[in-house]
């Protein structure tokens, strides 16, 4: 059984996609400061009836370490309290089901109550088809979510990784106030090998990747791994100008 999305966004090439991607760890480890990663996930369970779907989660339990195609928490760039949430593709091409969605929604709910800016990394394929309909719900929740952070005056910036398509890119994954991409991604709501079957004809090359998404206005920058704390930092102390010093952590409890 195939763990991608119906818009089968997990194919198509790049200059980012012959390398090895970060895993969600990897990349988390990469933007926040040293020792500053604390996560908010709790243990999700298999629920499934399906012995098909079951034995797909527990393979992907397996090959990532992980219990679902999301890590969520919060870390600082340069001193600065964030919230992240980021989807580790090897999970299911980083599909988001009910399980996934509910912890997206909670963290993004987290994020505004604690008054954090949010970042989000999807690499995904879209919604979860072995859940149907009510894993595509989930995007209208997480969106929502998002849209009351936003309305609280709160910075939400985007980093799409390789792919990001389908249901993600058309909800989460496309509200950012500032939305980089990393070089060569595949970026686009139906994947190459939908279109493909559906009009018999491949896309043109690189209408999907980043750099031309960038060149025409679609997002505001192609940035590698490398330099995204960095202009990350940048863009809050812009967007956060009136605060006079990062958030403070909660009071242990």
């Amino acid at each position: 059984m195939t763990a991608t999305n119906s818009s089968g966004g997990s194919g198509g090439s790049g200059a980012s996609r012959g390398a090895a991607r970060a895993s969600a760890r990897e990349l988390i480890e990469a933007i926040v400061d040293p020792g500053s990663w604390h996560g908010w996930d709790e243990p999700v369970a298999i629920t499934t009836d399906d012995p098909d779907y079951r034995a797909d989660l527990e393979r992907a339990r397996e090959r990532t370490g992980l219990d679902e195609s999301v890590i969520t928490g919060e870390g600082r760039i340069e001193g600065r309290r964030v919230a992240l949430v980021a989807c580790e593709f090897r999970f299911l091409a980083g599909s988001i089901g009910v399980a996934a969605g509910e912890r997206l929604v909670r963290a993004v709910e987290r994020a505004t109550a604690e008054r954090l800016p949010l970042l989000a990394a999807p690499a995904s394929g879209g919604t979860r088809m072995q859940e149907g309909t009510v894993a595509f719900l989930q995007m209208v929740k997480v969106a929502a979510a998002i849209t009351d952070h936003k309305a609280a005056g709160l910075p939400y910036l985007v980093h799409l990784r390789h792919p990001t398509t389908g249901g993600v890119l058309a909800s989460w994954g496309s509200l950012g106030h500032v939305t980089a991409a990393e070089p060569g991604a595949l970026i686009g709501f139906m994947g190459p090998r939908v279109h493909e079957a559906l009009y018999g004809e491949e896309f043109p090359p690189g209408v999907q990747n980043a750099e031309n998404l960038m060149n025409h206005g679609l997002i505001d920058a192609v940035l590698p791994l490398s330099r995204l704390s960095g202009v990350a930092a940048r863009v809050l102390r812009v967007l956060c100008a009136g605060d006079s010093a990062p958030a403070p952590a909660p009071a242990p409890a």
